[in-house]
């Protein structure tokens, strides 16, 4: 397919005909969730960055960037592609591996200064999360040396602000090329409290240019934004910088390939539906995340469940979403980290209440998404919190705390709706090991055959795989846990807060100040999240005791056997009547059927039975 398309570009200089455009739209419908929260609609006046990043191949890690300076002392002014060299030696250039694919890619110049990084956040209140929505298949640079992942970790160490981020990753992607796919970036910063969405797609390998086209629209303050695996920004206004930045090629690029007339108004040029083309799974698997988000956030009153439902189910596609929803109360890091465990609960879209929920009613389903059966193709529901997520934050950018301290990511290491999250100032000088490690983009393979309990990673993943086989019994338990751990760190957090800002101020030396501020979030977020590591392993083991085998098993000191109360959870009464509907009288009970030892002695009478207790010989 690959040379017959190479062909056909060629016979059309550069451009594809129609139906190359229907076969090469990327199905992009199983990767990110991102929620973008402006200070005007939180709780405590925090930009708010959640993203969930979604990959079998992620293994959750604190990604940890250390500052760099290696210009004498001279400020990076950041117009960065820019490099070391100032006439002192060579250039120092940087590796490229793809985050998804850990392929080399090749290298660029480093810069003269980088800046702190922890996760996604930076020294400065800068945080960046993404989604992929794949676009245009031959919009990818396959020469290109920076991929989406990449980009992210290069641009935190070079960038303060979100227009400053924008800027340094369309100069770098001008400058080196695009690899990846078409996407979706959350941004937001401190010194402007400002929250962007970005969305670019490559300029192809004809158009002669490398790098990228791209939109970038600010979120007005008080409003919610989300984008999950779709592109979301249509038509941007050209004249209000203050609010819409745009790539000055990203209309000529769409008429280079014929995805765009020529006579056709630029002001009337939809990114999304020219880059990223809505379709049934591209709103079902991915605009109904979004659905499900502003569903929970907009005032009920105005009924945006419902008004948008035939959408978000991929039967009516012309009546798209809002980029944004203003919500009725504002939010909280709490109430973000509620609506990123989503499975749809409640609504037509709520997998837990189908025959494909089997024994214990889980909203998950073994993959792939799409499946075929009897020459028909199906698929499964794609909902916020998945099992197949890396890695997990909600990043807080506070404004009553100074530059460097101002960073406050709730990491998790596993699905976003089982896994509980540890507090990590963007400020930590050190990462906790259960917590610490590199990722794919810096060379490094991922370690998902070496199992080891000693990383988050692990007994995260334990925790969720044990709630998958007994999701109704378990999973409950599993959040109420969660919750009750949230809201214990966040008072945690506050008293660190007040005292970083205390030491931070009442040295007479500013950089002292700092610095002792800096090494007490540090020790916080590396104790908090031991402690946090060391009570999910033993929460595992809680669970383990109490559902092993199939049964509930509960402390109940007065039983002599072993301290415990042992019951049968049995089957729902629609597991019922569905076995006995598929299978007639294939299990029905002949006879009297109480005669069976392992009945009698080994099931049913131990919940019942009331023995007598003889005295013990003295």
């Amino acid at each position: 397919m690959h040379d017959r398309m190479i062909k056909q570009r060629s016979r059309n200089h550069g451009r594809l005909d129609p139906i190359w455009k229907l076969l090469l739209v990327l199905k992009a419908v199983s990767a990110c969730t991102d929620i973008l929260v402006t200070p005007g609609a939180s709780t405590d006046s925090s930009a708010m960055i959640a993203y969930n990043a979604d990959s079998p191949s992620l293994f959750g890690v604190v990604y940890h960037y250390p500052a760099v300076n290696q210009s004498n002392g001279k400020d990076n002014n950041n117009n960065n592609n820019n490099n070391n060299n100032n006439g002192n030696g060579p250039t120092k250039m940087r590796k490229i591996y793809d985050w998804d694919s850990g392929v080399y890619l090749g290298e660029i110049a480093e810069a003269n200064q980088t800046y702190h990084v922890v996760g996604n956040t930076n020294e400065h209140g800068l945080v960046i999360g993404e989604s992929t929505f794949g676009g245009i298949a031959y919009l990818q640079q396959t020469d290109g040396i920076l991929d989406y992942g990449s980009l992210i970790y290069v641009t935190l160490q070079r960038s303060k602000t979100c227009r400053e981020a924008i800027h340094v990753m369309n100069n770098l992607l001008d400058t080196y090329g695009y690899y990846s796919e078409g996407e979706s970036f959350s941004l937001a910063d401190y010194y402007t409290g400002e929250v962007w969405m970005m969305e670019l797609v490559g300029r192809g390998m004809t158009y002669g240019k490398k790098g990228a086209v791209w939109v970038a629209q600010r979120i007005p303050d008080g409003m919610v934004a989300a984008h999950a695996n779709q592109a979301r920004i249509r038509t941007f206004n050209r004249n209000d910088p203050h609010n819409f930045l745009y790539a000055p090629d990203v209309v000529d690029v769409a008429i280079h390939y014929g995805l765009y007339p020529a006579n056709a108004d630029p002001l009337d040029f939809s990114f999304s539906d020219v880059y990223g083309p809505l379709d049934f799974l591209n709103a079902r698997q991915g605009e109904a995340r979004v659905w499900s988000i502003f569903s929970q956030i907009v005032d009920p009153a105005e009924q945006f469940q419902a008004n948008y439902q035939l959408y978000a189910l991929g039967e009516n596609l012309t009546h798209r979403m809002p980029l944004y929803v203003r919500p009725y109360r504002k939010l909280s890091a709490m109430d973000v980290m509620n609506l990123m465990a989503s499975h749809y609960e409640g609504t037509p879209l709520d997998s837990s209440v189908d025959v494909g929920a089997g024994l214990f009613a889980s909203p998950y389903r073994p993959r792939p998404l799409v499946w075929e059966w009897n020459g028909t193709t199906y698929h499964n529901e794609r909902s916020i919190a998945t099992a197949k997520t890396g890695w997990s934050f909600v990043a807080q950018i506070r404004p009553w705390m100074p530059p460097p301290l101002s960073g406050l990511i709730w990491f998790a290491c596993d699905d976003s709706s089982t896994a509980p999250r540890a507090p990590i100032y963007s400020a930590s000088t050190r990462i906790a090991k259960p917590y610490a490690g590199q990722g794919t983009q810096d060379g490094v393979l991922a370690p998902l055959l070496q199992f080891d309990l000693t990383k988050a990673f692990w007994v995260q993943n334990m925790v969720s795989n044990f709630a998958y086989s007994r999701w109704k019994d378990v999973y409950p338990q599993v959040r109420h846990k969660i919750q009750t751990i949230q809201r214990r760190f966040e008072s945690m957090v506050a008293a660190t807060d007040q005292r970083a800002l205390e030491l931070y101020q009442s040295s007479g030396d500013e950089i002292n100040g700092l610095n002792e501020a800096v090494e007490c979030v540090t020790k916080f977020s590396v104790v908090a999240s031991n402690q946090l590591h060391q009570q999910w392993l033993a929460f595992y083991g809680e669970l383990f005791v109490q559902f092993r085998d199939m049964y509930t098993i509960v402390p109940k000191p007065e039983d002599p056997a072993c301290g415990c109360e042992i019951s049968e959870p049995g089957l729902s009464e629609e597991t019922k009547r569905r076995i006995v509907t598929e299978t007639g009288d294939h299990y029905k009970v002949l006879g009297s059927g109480d005669v069976q030892p392992d009945i009698v002695r080994g099931e049913m009478d131990f919940t019942t039975r009331q023995p007598t207790a003889r005295a013990e010989p003295s």
